[in-house]
């Protein structure tokens, strides 16, 4: 992996260089996110556009996945309202399909990037979406057994703590 001087890039992920997030790039994705994205903001009754730009807004650590020149992915931490906590999120376009290897790989790298300040990271993702429960569990997260119930929909809550192999999740 190669930190460029410009403009902050991370490089050395095949098609797919890390970026700074910017205002354009939530612009672009917020057409453009995968079914199993819009629906996760659906059932936080949220909107595209507003959940992509929010991070930028409050100056969270936010940044995008360019694949040949065009946003495939937002991701980030945000620090939860009126707690310690840190949340970590991904959205992002049917490139990720496409691209699939390259962007496990970077994954890999930028997952310790966003979890450096911070002991654990976690978040909640719908129990049917499959494929990401298992990329998830491939970047050393845990998924709890406990439920939330949004929209009729079970959600799961998992987690990644720092240094350690196999930590219980309470919330």
């Amino acid at each position: 992996m190669q930190v460029s001087r410009h403009y902050g890039e991370i490089k050395g992920f095949g098609p797919i260089e890390i970026v700074p997030s910017v205002k354009e790039h939530a612009d672009f994705l917020s057409y453009r996110l995968r079914d199993i994205d819009q629906k996760e903001i659906w059932l936080q009754d949220a909107d595209p556009l507003e959940v992509l730009y929010c991070p930028l807004i409050e100056n969270h650590k936010t940044y995008t996945a360019i694949c040949k020149g065009e946003p495939m992915c937002m991701f980030g931490t945000v620090k939860a309202q009126d707690s310690e906590d840190v949340l970590v999120w991904a959205l992002g376009s049917d490139l990720i399909s496409q691209y699939k290897k390259s962007f496990y790989k970077a994954s890999l790298q930028i997952i310790d990037m966003l979890q450096a300040d911070h002991e654990k990271i976690w978040n909640i993702v719908p129990y049917d979406h499959l494929e990401t429960i298992y990329w998830l569990k491939r970047l050393g997260f845990m998924i709890g057994n406990q439920k939330l119930i949004l929209k009729n929909t079970p959600m799961l809550y998992f987690s990644r703590c720092k240094n350690k192999k196999s930590v219980a999740t309470v919330h």
